[in-house]
Parts: structure tokens; sequence; C-alpha cells
């Protein structure tokens, strides 16, 4: 079976008001942003739990093709910090100027089989392909990657992966 994967947005998911506000006592420079800490927490549970590999489908994926310095070391702080929490980006989803769930719909069509799980905050993204709503985990923006949402993602993989399987006590976290 292919690798389960987990299309991560980041504003709202990562990005939250918790980590701005720390951005802004700490006075950081936006090309070393903090992200959420309980929801990098979440996120790394959930890689490490599934064996996921993060395929980033965020708009930051705009920025990639960019030529601007700033823009860059913003992106390179994000792959350095998910890959400090055991989440490195394995892949970008594609940008075809098309909705992202359509973004994520055509990625998906070039490596079938693997269970997925999106972390996103804006439903209105995944109204043209319905088939994707019953991988969406829909993030509350003012709080980020939770706990709910780390069990929604882990059942959601569970779902996909076994159709009659034990729980473990690991799974009731």
């Amino acid at each position: 079976m292919p690798r389960p994967v987990v299309f991560l947005d980041v504003d709202g998911v990562l990005c939250t008001p918790l980590s701005v506000r720390l951005d802004w006592l700490l006075r950081r420079p936006m090309d070393r942003q903090l992200f959420d800490p309980i929801a990098l927490f979440w996120l790394e549970r959930l890689v490490r739990r599934t064996g996921a590999q993060v395929v980033l489908s965020s708009s930051w994926r705009y920025s990639l093709g960019d030529s601007d310095a700033l823009a860059r070391r913003i992106l390179q702080n994000l792959y350095r910090c998910l890959a400090a929490h055991g989440a490195p980006v394995a892949g970008i989803a594609p940008i075809l100027g098309v909705s992202k769930g359509e973004e994520i719909a055509a990625w998906i069509a070039r490596r079938p089989g693997a269970p997925c799980v999106i972390l996103d905050d804006r439903a209105d993204e995944f109204a043209a392909v319905p088939n994707l709503q019953p991988c969406l985990v829909l993030v509350d923006s003012r709080r980020g990657l939770r706990r709910r949402d780390y069990r929604r993602a882990l059942a959601l993989f569970n779902a996909q992966t076994t159709t009659k399987k034990e729980v473990s006590p690991h799974d009731r976290l």
C-alpha cells in the first residue's frame, strides 16, 4: 500500500492567532516566524503515528517560483520548522490555476491508492471536488490544528487503511 499523505495548509492550521502573537511579542522577523507550537505538536504526532508524508497544499506554494529573497527565506523557515518537528515536506500539490481541491485531486490522480487527509481551514476550496470531502479535516483557523483535529485525521486514516481494526489505547489520544 502506498504511504499515507497529509495535505497541509499553513495559514489557519500552523499559522494561527497564537503564533502571530508570539511573533509580535518576541519581535521575530517574517523570515523567522514561529508557527503554532500546539499545532506543530499534533502534526508531528499524526505523521509519526501514521507514517504519512507531508504534501504542501497551502497558498504558500505560489511563492516557490518567486525570485523574491524574502519569500524564499520564509519558505525555507517553514521547511526547516516542519523537518525539525518530524514532518518534513515530501511534496507539493501542483499549481494549476484552479481551486485547491482540484489541485489536490490532480496530485491524487497521479498517485492512486494512497490514504490521504487534508488539513485545511477553508471548506469552500473543496466545493468543486465533493469526493475529497471525506478526507477533509476542517481546522478552526482561530485555534489551528488541535487534538480533536488530530483524532479526526487519525480516524480518517484508519478508515481508509483498514476495514475493521482493534482500537489501541494510543488511538484514544
